[in-house]
């Protein structure tokens, strides 16, 4: 089927089966491969993305449940000045994991005027 979908603030037109996880979709169409393959099953959170600003776990999101969402991966989040945040840039000098959902919680501490802490 013939989707079209929102990603990083991008419209992307795709072909694809409407049960396809959103991860498949953004690793191997769009070849966005910061969105990581962890557990497959929603419990680890390494493939977590942003939908309309909630967090998912993309390896069980089916893109026929996408609809008109704007859909945000790692590689979307920028700084004001379309900068990365170091914690994307270098992540190895960021203590803790650095898949999605720990860089994700990051972001978010960011936002808030936090400091983020692993």
């Amino acid at each position: 089927m013939h989707y079209r979908i929102e990603v990083n603030g991008r419209q992307h037109e795709i072909e694809a089966e409407p049960d396809m996880p959103l991860l498949w979709v953004l690793r191997d169409l769009l070849d966005l491969k910061g969105t990581k393959y962890g557990c497959g099953v929603s419990l680890c959170g390494a493939c977590t993305v942003h939908l309309n600003g909630a967090a998912t776990r993309s390896c069980i999101t089916p893109l026929s449940s996408v609809g008109s969402a704007s859909v945000t991966t790692i590689e979307g989040i920028a700084a004001p000045d379309a900068k990365m945040f170091a914690v994307q840039y270098h992540p190895e000098d960021s203590p803790g994991p650095h898949d999605s959902r720990y860089l994700f919680r990051q972001f978010a501490q960011l936002i808030d005027g936090n400091t983020p802490r692993a």
